[in-house]
């Protein structure tokens, strides 16, 4: 259901601030619909077969890991890294690769960042494919980290908050972020593994017993997401949905799991009756993973879509 696997026929290392490179990549078709693919997380980074939701015949596929992420400099790095300093980011890759404007295509963090970027630069956006949308609100940070999800994993969410002290628990991703900020490293790096232990009991419609890797980049993707998550993603309250009136001229198709328990299907379709142009599909049998089966046919089918609306 995916595309063949490619290989970028052009990738680089980009400076984008003093302390900031990032790792930019293209693929496909250099004649084709440029497109923006925006990773989630925040502190995920790129796979290989993000390349494979696009027909390489037809897109222009740009990919880029995120301040800190990936293969991006320095790892784990949260000095100078908030939204709008994405934002910035994604309008200097489209300038330094002579772009007019592209399709930006967004998954979970990705769907929060690709939003933002399309309010703050209309002009530059083609149209919006949205996958597990997230607008960063307080409410959907408080089902993220505090209570909701938690009534679906309460197993898994015991463990999560075991490690905060009593007084701490009231707000747990804020004890989480001053572990791993200002701990020593044993606590930092518990903190870090944890809180995506936790994230990654809710990711699939699957249950497995993974445990995820007690490694250095887990560490830095807990801090990045951490980083994010604590400061409501550095956004207005509610600036997502007080901008939405500047997308209703784009086209745009939404994807979410019908289980998606990180992302659940409310805000996909708040953002459907927002759009007058989009369409929505919501996923029966899949959860927040781009890669689940059901998700995968439903993203490939969005971006084949796309075409014949932009052509």
């Amino acid at each position: 259901m995916f595309y063949p696997d490619i290989e970028p026929y052009n990738h680089f290392q980009l400076q984008v601030s003093s302390s900031h490179i990032l790792y930019v990549e293209e693929c496909g078709n250099p004649q084709g619909i440029p497109v923006l693919f925006v990773h989630g997380g925040p502190g995920a980074g790129c796979k290989e077969d993000d390349r494979c939701f696009f027909d390489p015949d037809q897109y222009r596929i740009i990919i880029f890991d995120q301040r800190g992420c990936g293969r991006s400099k320095p790892l784990g790095s949260i000095k100078s890294n908030t939204t709008q300093d994405l934002v910035n980011d994604i309008e200097y890759i489209r300038e330094y690769l002579a772009i007019e404007n592209w399709l930006v295509f967004g998954g979970s963090w990705g769907s929060t960042l690709s939003l933002v970027y399309a309010i703050k630069h209309t002009n530059r956006v083609l149209g919006l494919v949205l996958r597990g949308v997230f607008f960063g609100s307080v409410e959907e940070n408080h089902w993220l980290w505090q209570e909701g999800f938690s009534r679906f994993y309460p197993e898994a969410y015991q463990r999560y908050k075991n490690i905060m002290p009593e007084n701490k628990r009231d707000n747990l991703m804020a004890g989480y972020y001053e572990m791993m900020t200002q701990g020593n490293d044993q606590e930092k790096n518990e903190a870090a593994i944890e809180l995506m232990r936790w994230e990654s009991a809710g990711v699939t419609t699957v249950v497995t017993e993974d445990e995820i890797d007690n490694s250095k980049l887990s560490f830095h993707q807990g801090l990045i997401e951490a980083h994010f998550c604590a400061n409501l993603c550095f956004l207005e309250k509610d600036f997502i949905r007080s901008n939405l009136s500047k997308l209703k001229h784009l086209p745009a198709i939404i994807v979410n799991g019908r289980y998606d328990m990180l992302t659940p299907p409310k805000v996909a379709y708040e953002l459907h009756k927002a759009l007058p142009l989009s369409q929505l599909d919501i996923v029966e049998g899949a959860g927040h993973s781009s890669k689940e089966p059901n998700m995968i046919k439903a993203l490939v089918g969005a971006t084949d879509s796309m075409v014949k609306k932009l052509v």
